[in-house]
């Protein structure tokens, strides 16, 4: 019986620690902002750790494709997906997928800029730009100091609302979006400043579809001339504020 303990133990050992059993190569594909280098330093750091300190993760026997995924989307908030898949000639195919960029997302209390994705999440540092060859995000909330780099600065749902305001306003009015201001004044609102430097306000709670409908009626019904316009509250069920420079006036959206 001891013989043959020991000699599954040699089995086992042969099969987990020989070199002929182990990936020995990692293609990249899908990436294009990514750097190929950064991300084949980090696969080969993933496959060198040992498991036990004894038995490498490169094994074939003891790879994991999701722990693999999962590290690498950790150490890449750019890369959406990151999917493997293994051959017989002992190569790993890695295939990453990068989230489309939206912006440039600061924090006002901070000096601290960060790329944000059109999924809201934080994907590297930016510089502090102040053109408008990108859309700018400034987060004057409270909470803002605990958001880091690969979280969710902006909900999905609000990003998502907050695209359709824009294209509504470009497609119909010729007018773009140059910043979205969170929380200067309440931490769940959010201004949207175009251009012509007047400016849209709606909040989380806002019922997103309602209120796009309402601000195109608005819009196509009230606002022909916008010179004097200062903002147009979106907030409010039924109801459009909008202040211009003479006045501060509701009106109703049915």
């Amino acid at each position: 019986f001891g013989a043959l303990f020991f000699a599954g133990g040699g089995v086992l050992l042969f099969l987990f620690l020989s070199p002929h059993l182990q990936f020995n190569a990692v293609s990249v594909s899908g990436n294009e902002s990514l750097s190929p280098e950064e991300i084949l330093q980090k696969a080969n750091t993933f496959l060198s750790h040992r498991i036990i300190h004894v038995f490498p993760r490169r094994n074939i026997f003891l790879f994991r494709p999701r722990a693999f995924e999962e590290y690498l989307l950790r150490e890449f908030p750019r890369a959406a997906k990151a999917e493997v898949s293994r051959s017989f000639s002992r190569e790993l195919s890695l295939r990453v997928a990068e989230r489309a960029l939206w912006g440039i997302y600061c924090k006002a209390a901070m000096s601290e800029c960060f790329y944000i994705a059109q999924d809201g999440i934080l994907t590297s540092d930016a510089p502090q730009l102040t053109g408008n060859t990108m859309l700018r995000v400034t987060d004057m909330r409270q909470r803002a100091s605990f958001i880091l780099l690969g979280d969710a600065a902006v909900s999905q749902s609000s990003v998502a609302a907050i695209r359709e305001v824009a294209n509504l306003l470009a497609d119909r009015h010729h007018v773009s979006l140059r910043e979205v201001v969170l929380g200067r004044i309440y931490e769940d609102q959010m201004e949207l400043v175009t251009n012509e430097g007047w400016y849209v306000l709606f909040d989380e709670v806002t019922d997103k579809k309602q209120s796009l409908e309402t601000l195109t009626l608005v819009l196509d019904q009230h606002f022909k001339d916008r010179a004097n316009l200062e903002y147009i509250d979106i907030r409010f069920t039924g109801k459009v504020f909008y202040k211009n420079e003479f006045s501060y006036t509701d009106i109703s959206a049915d």
